[in-house]
């Protein structure tokens, strides 16, 4: 990359600590308050003609849609309970590069390799513009701890090394997304980015460089570009490691996209699939588009559309066993010229990729902190959630100040979520809940569940068959339930460990709980 020297000024600084437990948020809906026995009769009326949904093995099925669920009684679906890190921010201001700000317009990677959780941030050392860099900072514990390593790749003024890593080829990255490519056969493309660049023309004091051309913006024709300044656009570019880049990046659209990207290889459809920003004529909204090769993109298409009143500033997806799971970005001006929130995340969720619902519309997924914590104003999630065997680990820019403001100052934040818990169907003490899924084919091996079952409590399960007979052996009557909080339980019963079932054969499971939260089941072979 050579020895680059960039200007030094003078830092200031703002610190702030945030130490605070989400409580779990409960949406009104309460899933048809019906009695036990009317939805164990309507098992008889026209369960044949249902859809049977063929289960992995070893997929565990989430209550973020209601995709498998036929009916439901006296249960809740709750929104997951997030901790924040205790001393957020994890990753703060602290170098001469990045003092204006640390912000997460990037990307959260875990390495299986060197086990460690990679972050790749945008660094700016200006409060009133913009000269983002690609920053990176690392984790060998799973967050707990954090480091900036130095390198002899980008130096800045004085200082040889830095922890930058690669500089942005329109003299601005806008929401570089850094992924590990695990199914990429060349070692030297393992890692992959898919961003935006262009130069901040009010910064620099030069006119305008883009124009609308539909619902989206597009760099203009011969525009008056500074003489360092790459053609503005979109780009990717490789690494073997995330750290050492091929450079110059690979322009392949005059596109601006001015958010956070997200991209990563869909091993559904076989593809590259990366979601960046459209304007529509309802203000920011989210679209998608898809390649083969990574270099050759299709046109975006509108997936999600914003108002005025709720902008949809960006949208990280995350592909999760067996669905997509957005972490969305809501932007709302009103609660910003009110002093309140602007931006948090919101969860969406999608079988497909294009076709999304909102679970919890209206409720943030990691709340903005109260009046005076160094998070009460903007929550920006990273590209991707990085999953871990018993946790969900989830990194985002974090800042007291308003939108509207150029120094906003941002610094990076950590949550923790447990696995597998955006949302869980619930029940309280007093009234046992009915979850009953629809028709499913599996064939044989063990049921297990992802619950936290309270003192007095219990989940149970049954299985029947499509008219709703229980099955021998799998009677609810036998079933020995599950109790405590457990990531991985077994359903056993009585004189059965396992199921063992025809490969042909669609069965329904019949969930019984009572004080708990029930996130997963799956089942697996043994």
């Amino acid at each position: 990359m050579g020895n680059v020297t960039l200007t030094e000024q003078t830092p200031r600084w703002i610190h702030g600590l945030n130490r605070q437990l989400i409580a779990p948020r409960r949406t009104s809906a309460v899933f048809l308050a019906t009695l036990y026995l009317c939805a164990m009769a309507s098992l008889a009326c026209g369960q044949e003609k249902s859809e049977i949904h063929d289960l992995r093995h070893g997929r565990r099925q989430l209550f973020l849609d209601d995709d498998i669920v036929a009916t439901t009684s006296h249960v809740t679906k709750v929104q997951g309970q997030v901790v924040k890190h205790p001393d957020n921010p994890i990753i703060r201001r602290d170098k001469p590069w990045d003092r204006g700000r640390a912000d997460l317009y990037g990307s959260a990677v875990y390495d299986p390799e060197r086990e460690r959780i990679q972050l790749f941030y945008s660094a700016n050392n200006f409060f009133k513009g913009h000269e983002d860099r690609l920053a990176y900072a690392e984790s060998h514990d799973e967050g707990l701890t954090w480091n900036k390593p130095e390198f002899d790749l980008i130096s800045f003024g004085e200082h040889k090394k830095t922890n930058l890593v690669m500089l942005p080829p329109a003299r601005v990255f806008a929401g570089p997304c850094v992924f590990r490519d695990e199914h990429e056969p060349d070692s030297a493309k393992r890692y992959k980015m898919f961003t935006s660049s262009y130069p901040d023309t009010a910064y620099l004091g030069i006119p305008r460089i883009y124009e609308h051309r539909g619902q989206f913006l597009f760099g203009i024709k011969d525009a008056v570009l500074p003489d360092d300044c790459g053609k503005p656009g979109m780009y990717v570019a490789y690494s073997p490691d995330g750290i050492h880049w091929n450079e110059p990046a690979k322009w392949f659209s005059g596109m601006m996209s001015d958010t956070t990207q997200s991209a990563f290889w869909d091993s559904r459809l076989k593809r590259y699939v990366a979601y960046v920003r459209a304007r529509t004529a309802n203000d920011r909204s989210v679209a998608r588009m898809e390649s083969l090769d990574f270099e050759t993109w299709s046109e975006p298409k509108v997936v999600l559309e914003g108002s005025p009143t709720k902008s949809l500033y960006s949208l990280g997806v995350t592909p999760y066993q067996g669905i997509y799971v957005g972490t969305l970005w809501i932007f709302d001006p009103v609660s910003e010229s009110q002093n309140g929130p602007v931006i948090w995340p919101e969860l969406a969720v999608s079988r497909d990729g294009i076709s999304w619902t909102r679970p919890f519309e209206g409720e943030m997924f990691i709340p903005t902190g109260p009046d005076g914590s160094s998070d009460s104003r903007q929550v920006r999630m990273s590209a991707s959630l990085v999953v871990r065997d018993k946790k969900i680990i989830m990194l985002y820019g974090q800042t007291d100040r308003p939108h509207t403001s150029v120094d906003m100052r941002i610094d990076i934040g950590m949550a923790y979520l447990r696995l597998d818990g955006f949302a869980a169907m619930t029940a309280g003490e007093q009234q046992e809940g009915l979850i009953l899924t629809k028709p499913l084919r599996f064939g044989s091996g063990r049921l297990y569940v992802n619950a936290d079952v309270h003192p007095g409590g219990y989940l149970k399960a049954e299985l029947t068959d499509r008219n709703g007979n229980a099955l021998s052996g799998y009677e609810l009557t036998s079933s020995k339930g599950m109790t405590g909080d457990n990531l991985r339980a077994p359903m056993l019963w009585q004189e059965k460990d396992e199921i063992s079932m025809n490969p042909d054969e669609a069965v329904q499971i019949r969930f019984v709980l009572k004080n708990a939260e029930f996130y997963s089941f799956w089942v697996q072979a043994e």
